[in-house]
């Protein structure tokens, strides 16, 4: 996605590439602030007549930083290609926790912008989790954003812009939830050690859950054409989120944690909070289905394998209750049903 200043969406990490905590990510973060100007990046999030103005000066900044992502070209798998270049994603190599933070901040500006230019559906968001996620890395205190009501003044564009802002914001979030997820497996970790490391890992999980809601903040009737443009020849058949990359890191990350014991050295309440806050996530996701017709509807994946075998297709909210459960079975302690 390209602004007038020019400066596309994220740049994000191949998920191989991340960093190992998410506390070189929230200092590149202050960094990156404070060398922009930190009154420029609180004014850009405000609400008041000068924010707009704010937002097109730090895109600008941000467009005129010199680019130290190293570009990726050709790589497999070639369905999470398709799914990235849908969503406007650049994937690179480079110093991990700086194009992070970068990510994070670029993010923050457009998700902004898109609200104040459309507004929004959902509730308020006093904790601010969907924009939250600065602060809360830096450790500053930063105030709620607040939306106006959904009235953009071409909605069907708007909606489409949404779902794009929405899964980008929804991509970065991923990344920094698996961060905070291997983080969790520490031998050794003091009981004060693990509290903190659940304690962020359950944060981010909620204000992840929040952006996939904000991806589908939009009217209902408005998702038939959003729907359209992630059909031949503009993407493969059978579409799926399940070609997101950064999920399947994530869900990998779960693999290990169960395998690799390190579930099991976890509190019995700290792997009850894990267990919950990764729930909480998969339910956002049975939101997102269910507020679109997927109580009824299929996925355009669960369409496309039904048509193939010639039998009905599951249900998206089926579908996705289903992997849910099957996901959230690698955060089960062992010796648990």
């Amino acid at each position: 996605m390209t602004n007038a200043v020019g400066l596309d969406g994220p740049a994000v990490l191949l998920p191989a590439e991340l960093p190992g905590s998410p506390a070189p990510v929230g200092a590149r973060l202050a960094g990156l602030i404070a060398e922009l100007g930190g009154a420029g990046y609180t004014a850009a999030m405000g609400s008041d007549a000068d924010a707009a103005a704010a937002r097109a000066e730090l895109l600008a900044r941000l467009a005129a930083l010199p680019d130290k992502t190293i570009p990726l070209a050709g790589e497999p798998p070639a369905g999470s290609c398709v799914h990235d270049a849908f969503f406007e994603v650049r994937r690179g190599l480079g110093d991990s926790a700086a194009l992070l933070a970068k990510a994070v901040l670029v993010s923050d500006v457009l998700v902004r912008e898109d609200l104040a230019a459309s507004g929004s559906t959902l509730e308020e968001d006093p904790d601010n989790l969907l924009l939250g996620v600065t602060g809360f890395l830096t450790d500053t205190l930063l105030p709620a954003v607040k939306a106006g009501p959904w009235r953009p003044a071409r909605p069907v564009e708007a909606a489409n812009r949404r779902w794009l802002v929405g899964h980008q914001r929804f991509f970065v979030m991923l990344q920094l939830l698996t961060v905070a997820l291997r983080r969790l497996d520490r031998p050794g970790a003091t009981a004060a050690q693990e509290e903190a490391a659940v304690r962020s890992f359950g944060w981010l999980c909620r204000s992840t859950a929040v952006s996939m809601r904000y991806a589908a903040d939009f009217p209902p009737e408005l998702y038939a054409q959003v729907r359209e443009t992630m059909a031949p020849p503009a993407v493969n058949a059978g579409f799926s989120g399940l070609q997101t990359r950064d999920h399947q890191e994530l869900v990998n990350w779960m693999r290990r944690l169960k395998r690799g014991g390190g579930l099991d050295r976890l509190a019995p309440a700290s792997a009850t909070a894990v267990h919950a806050a990764v729930q909480h996530l998969y339910d956002a996701h049975v939101w997102v289905c269910d507020r679109f017709g997927g109580s009824a509807e299929p996925s355009l994946l669960m369409a496309q394998a039904a048509q193939a075998a010639g039998e009905r297709a599951e249900s998206g909210v089926a579908a996705a209750e289903r992997l849910a459960r099957q996901r959230l079975r690698y955060l089960t302690p062992s010796g648990t049903a």
